[in-house]
């Protein structure tokens, strides 16, 4: 039934598309066609919580903040002090809030860390979409979260072209 290919959609669409879909051989059809296409991390883990959800007897209805029922996000939340949120809920608050938050499509998510004074997490957007994609402008952005994962800042840290290899940064 894999009527959806990942290849069409940005990680926030395919995100929304999914939620739809509450048949996990189709969902297993769609992480194929992802690995096989663009294999997009942040794609993949989108598929792969649809997956978990719909085994885990969840509907496409549920929030993601609050429906999470893996041990990963319990163990999370004792981790931090046994309150507040954990590592899944403050990556998903992230997915939920930063395109829209910085004005440009998000690519990924590469780094969620706490500290004593909440959340940070680093993600990068699409600033330029160009052909091939190994030369879009991606930027490199910094979150700042308190420790409920409400948004409390952000700031850019660097722009590059997705094909380069060295560290030198697009002014």
């Amino acid at each position: 039934m894999a009527d959806l290919d990942p290849s069409e959609h940005t990680i926030d669409e395919l995100e929304a598309q999914l939620d739809e879909i509450d048949d996990p051989d189709a969902l297993e059809e769609i992480r194929d066609a992802e690995t096989s296409g663009e294999d997009r991390t942040g794609a993949i883990e989108a598929i792969d919580d649809r997956l978990d959800s719909v085994s885990n007897g969840e509907n496409g209805d549920t929030d993601d903040e609050s429906g999470e029922t893996d041990d990963e996000n319990g163990s999370d939340a004792t981790e931090t002090g046994g309150s507040g949120v954990g590592i899944v809920d403050v990556r998903n608050q992230v997915r939920n809030v930063a395109a829209d938050l910085i004005g440009r499509p998000l690519d990924g998510i590469t780094e969620v860390r706490a500290d004593d004074d909440g959340w940070y997490t680093t993600v990068e957007v699409i600033e330029r979409n160009s052909i091939p994609d190994t030369q879009d402008i991606l930027g490199r952005y910094e979150l700042d979260l308190d420790a409920d994962a409400n948004v409390t800042g952000y700031r850019r840290l660097r722009r590059y072209r997705r094909g380069d290899t060295d560290d030198e940064t697009i002014e």
